[in-house]
């Protein structure tokens, strides 16, 4: 063995319990921002849809109350994530209107989490349960 291999094997088993002490790469970031016990149901239209990682967006307008349209942002999981539950990159399209169920912010601001849409042509997509 040569003087190199005791600290090149020393830098393999470093690095072997770092990528074991890591976790999952689902764990990247916490939704604790999100009130998960609250669901609010939105009805809207469909301003923008985003099919991209790291997660899918849909910016959504809707009236409050008081009449006033106002944006809500509607983060969804990745698109290999929600596509594997029947997602597509044509789930959505601008213009169409619908109810979104997700989890609000907890500071009461206008994004949430998705959790399930039904679509304009009956088709009903889960995200989050």
């Amino acid at each position: 063995m040569t003087r190199s291999a005791p600290l090149a094997l020393s830098a393999v088993a470093a690095a072997a319990a770092a990528a074991l002490a890591a976790g999952p790469a689902s764990a990247h970031h916490a939704f604790n921002m999100y009130d998960n016990a609250r669901y609010e149901t939105v009805t809207g239209t469909v301003k923008t849809w985003t099919w991209k990682n790291p997660h899918a967006m849909i910016d959504f307008v809707v009236a409050n109350p008081d009449g006033k349209m106002v944006t809500w942002s509607v983060e969804c999981s990745s698109p290999n994530i929600i596509g594997r539950k029947g997602w597509s990159q044509d789930s959505l399209k601008v213009g169409d209107r619908m109810s979104i169920t997700l989890h609000p912010m907890k500071d009461g601001s206008l994004y949430g989490l998705m959790v399930k849409t039904t679509t304009p042509r009956g088709e009903t997509l889960k995200d989050k349960d």
